[in-house]
């Protein structure tokens, strides 16, 4: 059942077109009965018809009245059209038509401004929409979305909810992060906290989120029943724990507050009370699942015999025993009468490594940069994590996610690879899908091209010999000259992969020493020069603060992504044993 308040002008016009013989809100649903596409026509009950007085509808979910000759017009004296480019009704919708047949004879006909019939009528209609008006504050009242006051008492008091009043406690509650969390954690208002001893019960008002770079945040809480105030530091228990969260407490005493609970406040609060009740639904199951801190697949399985039950996978690495427990009994309480459960074992997504060019905004300061690919890297997290594995991942949702960072101006996807198989995921770029359908996935390493924000690299020298020193001026010119070949090189995309590594040998063909001559950068790594006693190190931090160290031949190489330019941070002398 839906409601729709008629204004005045609309109950006059009803009421006109009924004294004056038309026909008054002839009402037909929007879109007619097996249209599916436009053109879109109503045809009119008492044909022929002479004129059209005036369509009323909702668009928007509010009232509203069409115009002839823009939004519709008569057609063969029987139709109602809809034009091109006409603001249509809403979908499922009805509208009401008040028009006049050519057979009308009417007795009255002195409706203008200032007449008896006008001015009886105005009166009349006057009353009307008033009681229309009363009427919606009556419909609204009945759903927790719209009632307001006593009225939205009345609704949260069907669930055994009552507004909280003036003169209760109130404080800042702070939640802390428990260690090796990883990703966002929501706390919903209605959170109940406890002291130690269980006496006293106080809960959350707002929702808010632990950001993934977050280790504690603090949420306003109220007592749920009229006790003196407490001192910091005794509020300490979650009713419910929440996965991640590793310890709660009051930092500050709570104090007797005079506002009652807004609507606003008590709205967000029943509807959290409605969510969480959930049972025997997917949702209750998902739900339950993300209390644990989990995402797992869902299957709703029929055996031979007809009988249907559920198996839960988690995408996770691995269940400890205790989880699993937690796991298992949260699936217990939401799950549908009946229809047992299976934990299958654990489904562990597999990590892809993306590689992304990034066009920021010019003059932005470097903490600023940092900051972007920071939130870029937790958004793009959250975005694998919820991924489904039978949903291919969009590209346009990557792009999109990038886009929408401030300081961002361009980005462009140049790889996303598995890290099992070293298999791409993105066959054809065209698509605008990642071929993820199938197994579940998570980020694991972000490959960020800035050129406003280079990769620092750092060169340590040992000289012990001090007859001969190591000529640090030089070491950085040759270092200097052979990271712009190497940019230069990099700022392309088919340079062959082998040419992007940072190999120890390769850096090291470029340093000058007494016991060695430095070569043009060669484009892989040559053998490594016995180059003792002197030692080179080379440090490669990334924009992340993620540092690796090269310094020997046996130590990894750095992989550079496509675009991803070098900076020279320093030359360094590494400080000499001393013996004590």
């Amino acid at each position: 059942m839906s409601f729709r308040r008629r204004p005045f002008p609309e109950v006059l016009d009803n009421l006109l077109t009924s004294i004056t013989q038309g026909v008054s809100a002839e009402t037909h649903p929007f879109p007619p009965p097996g249209a599916t596409a436009p053109p879109y026509g109503h045809t009119l009950q008492q044909p022929p018809v002479a004129e059209i007085q005036s369509v009323y509808g909702q668009r928007d979910g509010q009232s509203v009245l069409f115009r002839q000759g823009s939004d519709y017009a008569l057609e063969a004296g029987r139709t109602l059209v809809w034009l091109e480019g006409a603001q249509l009704p809403d979908p499922g919708t009805l509208l009401e038509v008040n028009y006049y047949p050519q057979a009308a004879l009417p007795v009255l006909t002195d409706i203008y401004t200032g007449s008896v019939v006008r001015t009886l009528s105005e009166s009349v209609a006057l009353e009307i929409a008033r009681l229309y008006a009363q009427l919606e504050q009556v419909y609204d009242s009945g759903f927790v979305d719209t009632a307001r006051d006593r009225a939205l008492d009345h609704v949260v008091a069907l669930l055994g909810i009552e507004r909280v009043r003036g003169g209760f406690a109130t404080g800042l509650l702070e939640l802390t992060r428990a260690a090796n969390s990883r990703g966002a954690i929501n706390i919903p208002a209605g959170t109940r906290v406890i002291t130690a001893d269980g006496s006293v019960e106080y809960e959350t008002t707002e929702t808010v989120q632990l950001a993934p770079d977050q280790t504690t945040v603090r949420v306003p809480i109220r007592d749920l029943e009229p006790n003196d105030p407490l001192p910091a530091d005794a509020l300490t228990t979650l009713v419910v724990p929440l996965a991640g969260i590793a310890s709660v407490t009051n930092p500050a005493p709570t104090a007797i507050a005079t506002r009652s609970e807004t609507d606003a406040e008590l709205r967000s609060r029943t509807k959290n009370f409605l969510y969480g009740s959930q049972r025997a639904t997917l949702g209750a199951l998902q739900q339950a699942v993300a209390s644990q801190g989990l995402t797992a697949e869902i299957e709703e399985l029929t055996d031979a015999l007809g009988l249907r039950r559920l198996r839960i996978t988690p995408l996770v690495d691995t269940l400890p025993p205790d989880q699993y427990q937690r796991l298992h009994n949260a699936l217990e309480a939401a799950r549908p009468a009946g229809i047992p459960f299976d934990i299958a074992g654990v489904s562990p997504p597999v990590p892809l490594v993306v590689s992304l060019r990034l066009t920021t905004a010019s003059g932005l300061l470097e903490q600023d940069l940092r900051g972007i690919q920071r939130t870029l890297q937790q958004q793009l997290t959250d975005y694998f994590a919820k991924l489904s594995s039978a949903e291919a991942g969009s590209l346009n949702r990557l792009i999109g996610l990038a886009l929408a960072i401030n300081g961002v101006e361009d980005v462009r996807i140049l790889s996303v690879v598995r890290t099992d198989t070293q298999a791409t995921v993105m066959p054809d770029p065209t698509s605008g899908q990642l071929a993820t359908a199938g197994f579940p996935v998570r980020l694991g390493s972000l490959a960020i091209a800035d050129p406003n924000l280079p990769t620092r690299l750092t060169v340590r020298v040992s000289h012990p010999d001090a007859s001969a020193p190591a000529d640090l001026p030089a070491i950085e010119a040759a270092v200097r000259g052979a990271i712009a070949t190497l940019n230069d090189l990099n700022a392309s995309e088919t340079l062959p992969d082998s040419e992007r590594l940072l190999a120890y040998g390769r850096l090291l063909a470029v340093v000058p020493l007494p016991n060695h001559v430095a070569l043009a950068l060669p484009a892989t790594a040559p053998a490594v020069p016995d180059i003792s006693p002197y030692q080179v190190q080379f440090v490669i931090t990334q924009v992340s603060q993620l540092s690796q160290v090269l310094t020997q031949a046996s130590d990894p190489a750095y992989p550079l992504t496509p675009f991803e330019r070098l900076s020279l941070d320093s030359v360094e002398r590494i400080p000499e044993a001393t013996d004590g």
